[in-house]
């Protein structure tokens, strides 16, 4: 699995989709309740697993 930091993880995991990677799990974490971690699994199409993290 590769793990990424990105500033935004939707446009990230947005990014990745439109270049055909499927959502494994949408991101989800404490959005606007606060500071704290955010991730998202997808699957590239290759079949590598990629977590992005957000903070």
């Amino acid at each position: 699995m590769l793990v990424l930091r990105v500033d935004d993880i939707e446009t990230a995991s947005g990014k990745l989709t439109a270049h055909g990677a499927t959502v494994l799990a949408e991101p989800q974490g404490p959005a606007r309740m606060g500071p704290g971690p955010r991730t998202a699994h997808l699957r590239t199409p290759a079949g590598s697993r990629v977590e992005l993290q957000s903070y």
